[in-house]
């Protein structure tokens, strides 16, 4: 059902410092800026309702996958959810589906709430795009939209920064998308209902090396690994699911120099919070970029698609 994604979503009431993070720290731009109101978004639903909101959206491409900063201005889902989770937390997932229209009645054939919806106006054509709370089947809020074939981008209101520079950027594609669950093989049923599979599970359980004990499975889409992980012990993964429930707990990026990374971030600040080797062939690393990024990034020497079977399936 869902194949590639193409966007990752956020919400913040300080979209100015999160950019500058961006910015200056890791050398990521240009960010283009769009202001979401009646006046250039028609056909509005909040909770299935019809409602008018406004929300400034703050937006620049990672590689391939776009990152959306959403400032809410009036109540809205993304006012709710900032009041939820404050800052730190990945609000939604946007991936392109294999049908649309199928994708919706599947939805609705699960009673799945539609939330928020709306259809941006460009020069021409419409973006129809849905927010689905899948929240307790899948652990995010998805996004799925519509673009119509003669949509034609409206205009940013304005781009940040105003002069670009050609630094080389610290971070690169989106590899990973890590997702705390309470139990692996419950939470697996439900994406295969989602026609979202197949699995590899992995337990790191008393016989693995690792510090932290987990239970982890591996799926791949088109572009991005949907990882779960199951916590068996102490760790930040347990802390996360205690205080948020289940939901995504980090973003994995690509870096050119794991270790040449590792040791710039700490000059601005950004330490490990769990520092570890997976399988004996990759050296990864959490980092406290909660603060700074809305979500705690990984980063690794290699990744792991290198290191899955090539043929992933759901272990017995």
């Amino acid at each position: 059902m869902f194949k590639k994604l193409i966007q990752v979503g956020f919400v913040s009431r300080e979209p100015g410092r999160i950019l500058d993070n961006y910015i200056n720290i890791y050398n990521i731009s240009p960010w283009y800026i769009l202001k979401f109101c009646p006046e250039n978004v028609k056909s509005m639903t909040v909770y299935g309702k019809k409602q008018e909101y406004a929300m400034n959206v703050f937006v620049c491409p990672i590689a391939d996958v776009r990152f959306e900063y959403i400032e809410p201005i009036t109540k809205s889902v993304f006012s709710d959810f900032h009041d939820q989770f404050s800052e730190n937390a990945v609000h939604h997932l946007k991936f392109t589906v294999s049908n649309y229209r199928e994708t919706l009645n599947f939805f609705a054939s699960r009673n799945i709430e539609l939330i928020q919806s709306g259809h941006q106006c460009g020069d021409a054509g419409q973006n129809i795009y849905n927010f689905f709370d899948t929240r307790k089947e899948l652990g995010f809020i998805t996004e799925i939209v519509h673009v119509t074939k003669n949509f034609i981008k409206p205009r940013p209101d304005c781009w940040l920064p105003s002069e670009l520079n050609n630094l080389e950027p610290v971070l690169g594609n989106t590899t990973v998308v890590g997702i705390v669950v309470e139990n692996i093989k419950d939470k697996i049923r439900k994406y295969e209902e989602f026609k979202i599979g197949p699995w590899q599970i992995l337990d790191f359980g008393k016989e693995s090396n690792l510090k932290v004990k987990t239970r982890m499975a591996f799926c791949r889409l088109d572009n991005v690994i949907l990882k779960l992980i199951e916590p068996q012990s102490d760790s930040i993964f347990s802390e996360f699911l205690l205080k948020q429930g289940e939901g995504i707990h980090h973003l994995k990026l690509e870096v050119a120099d794991y270790d040449k990374t590792l040791k710039y971030l700490q000059t601005k600040g950004i330490s490990s919070i769990y520092s570890d080797s997976y399988l004996d062939k990759i050296r990864f690393s959490f980092l406290n970029t909660g603060s700074q990024l809305n979500f705690v990034l990984e980063i690794s020497d290699k990744e792991i698609k290198n290191v899955l079977q090539s043929d992933i399936t759901v272990h017995p």
